[in-house]
């Protein structure tokens, strides 16, 4: 029992030490969970917790008060376990096939950029309904891990499949977000040409510092560019409130 329990403690030890920000994104995902389901003293009706209602994504209450952090903090809500699990299934399974190949710091930032996207897009296509879950997120690390990829000649059958049927069960599926499934797979894939594939391709004079720069450059142009958006949507949600009342 003892040898046991030291094999599985050690393999949660090398997981944080690998594959960090993996590890730390899950963590933050189930804590944040757990605190939801104790405020609403409920494990499947986690979304009545105050903490859910402050920090999920709902479109008019961005535009009316100014409450931006929802584009990111809705990833890490969830509704009910299995939404849960799901994601993080995915989210671990993509940490351990692209965290290490592309950086740390490289990862997280794909991952919160493709959060952003997704939540952008809900707030062009889902004015109206309330949105969580790192979906999102997931979608862009699998458009990146597809371009990365593709870039370096390597096969992408698998993660082609994978996409094509995480696309076709947010069109059939009931309750789905496509709109956040589609920004962040959008968002995701453009971000990692920028900070992943471009800065390879330039010619060797630049140096590693050149690409370094060139690399986050691109990625900070994508951000921008993602959070103009965000509050060009904003702004047409008042207006059209303005105009309608």
């Amino acid at each position: 029992m003892s040898t046991q329990t030291r094999g599985g403690g050690g393999a949660v030890a090398r997981f944080f030490r690998l594959q960090p920000v993996t590890a730390w994104l899950i963590t933050a995902s189930l804590a944040v969970y757990a605190a939801t389901a104790l405020q609403a003293r409920s494990v499947m009706s986690n979304h009545l917790s105050p903490l859910f209602e402050a920090t999920a994504l709902f479109p008019p209450v961005v535009a009316v008060r100014d409450e931006w952090w929802r584009l990111l903090t809705s990833a890490f809500q969830h509704f009910g376990p299995l939404h849960l699990l799901l994601n993080m299934y995915m989210l671990w399974i993509l940490g351990l096939a692209i965290e290490r190949s592309i950086g740390h710091a490289r990862f997280l930032a794909l991952y919160l950029v493709s959060a952003l996207g997704g939540s952008v897009a809900v707030m062009f296509y889902g004015q109206n309904s309330l949105t969580a879950g790192a979906s999102g997120a997931i979608f862009g690390l699998m458009g990146a891990y597809a371009i990365v990829a593709a870039a370096l000649r390597l096969d992408i059958k698998g993660i082609a499949v994978l996409l094509a049927l995480n696309i076709g069960v947010s069109f059939v599926v009931p309750g789905i977000s496509l709109a956040a499934h589609l920004g962040g797979l959008v968002v995701g894939a453009i971000a990692a040409v920028a900070l992943v594939v471009l800065p390879r391709r330039l010619p060797g004079r630049v140096g590693r510092a050149g690409r370094e720069t060139a690399s986050w450059a691109g990625y900070t142009v994508v951000v921008v560019l993602a959070a103009v958006a965000g509050v060009y949507a904003a702004e047409s949600m008042t207006l059209a409130s303005i105009l309608g009342a």
